[in-house]
């Protein structure tokens, strides 16, 4: 400390380096506020620059006005408000492509495969679904179908992009059966069962969604337990009483918990994010009141039903 200054290590990103002695211990929660007031302040200009008000006085300020006769004149140029309604102009766009990758459901659209041997002349519909996570949309999910026969109404995967985590077969396979019997699906017969195609669309997008949300939910417990933190700090292991928290499958569907006692446990979420099944193994065999209060709730508290049983 100089001149009443705090010197602080810094490493090739601008983060604070933390010595061997932990005399930059306290610098964590300052680095993670300045990181949260980033944030608002993105999102408070983001907020200005897309209002009606905002754009109104930018628009004025751009025009020139006519001197008035009792005006004195001035050298001084008038303010340059062309970056500030650039900005603006390009927050609105993407305000309106939000708002409509928010309403518009799971839009299809016509393609044409360039491939001369594909059936149906190369014929090909596709559905886009896109998803939110973290407060923002990802990039976007295609599913291609075609036409795998010229006189019936039948559709098949083409071709998709929807990861392995999810159960696109066994989608498949109940909406839009296409193994042995799917010709007659494709038919006009009266009382044959039909493939669905809005419902195979409608219960894609209900799992895509659910992964998410769980991947969140694990990620949010990470967080609030500090298990990102590095454990070189000076102090931090003592502190932590659960040392893990993770995904145990690749649908996101069972959690894992491991606690610095030996204690592992595992959570089985359904589709809607509560926590269907717990079993927590010990030194001394099951523990009954952990699994209990986990089972008790959602997802969304299980953070805090976790700490009850820690304090």
């Amino acid at each position: 400390m100089e001149g009443g200054k705090i010197s602080v290590r810094v490493d090739k990103t601008g983060s604070p380096v933390t010595g061997s002695d932990g005399s930059n211990e306290d610098i964590t929660p300052l680095t993670t506020t300045v990181s949260s007031l980033k944030a608002q302040r993105s999102i408070q200009t983001s907020t200005i620059l897309s209002s009606q008000a905002t754009r109104s006085i930018l628009t004025r300020l751009r025009t020139p006005q006519k001197p008035s006769k009792l005006s004195l004149p001035t050298t001084e140029n008038a303010t340059d408000t062309t970056p500030l309604l650039s900005s603006s102009t390009a927050q609105l766009a993407h305000n309106r492509e939000n708002l409509y990758r928010l309403c518009a459901g799971i839009p299809t659209f016509l393609i044409r495969d360039p491939d001369p041997n594909i059936v149906n002349n190369g014929n090909v519909l596709g559905l886009r679904i896109d998803v939110s996570s973290t407060g923002k949309f990802i990039r976007p999910y295609y599913v291609m179908l075609n036409k795998p026969f010229p006189n019936l109404d039948l559709l098949r995967v083409h071709r998709h992009t929807i990861p392995p985590c999810i159960p696109l077969a066994l989608l498949v396979n109940r909406y839009l059966l296409n193994g042995k019997g799917s010709a007659r699906m494709g038919s006009k017969e009266v009382g044959v069962r039909k493939q669905d195609l809005r419902r195979f669309a409608r219960a894609l997008r209900r799992a895509i969604v659910g992964y998410y949300n769980r991947i969140s939910v694990i990620k949010s417990l990470r967080r609030e337990f500090k298990l990102n933190e590095k454990l070189s700090r000076k102090g931090k292991g003592r502190e932590r009483v659960i040392v893990n928290i993770s995904a145990a499958d690749m649908k996101g569907k069972q959690v894992r918990i491991e606690w610095v006692n030996g204690r592992i446990g595992r959570c089985v979420v359904n589709a809607s994010g509560g926590v269907k099944k717990c079993v927590v193994i010990g030194e001394n065999g099951r523990d009954w009141e952990t699994e209990r209060r986990v089972v008790r709730g959602g997802m969304e508290g299980l953070g805090e039903r976790l700490r009850e049983g820690i304090y």
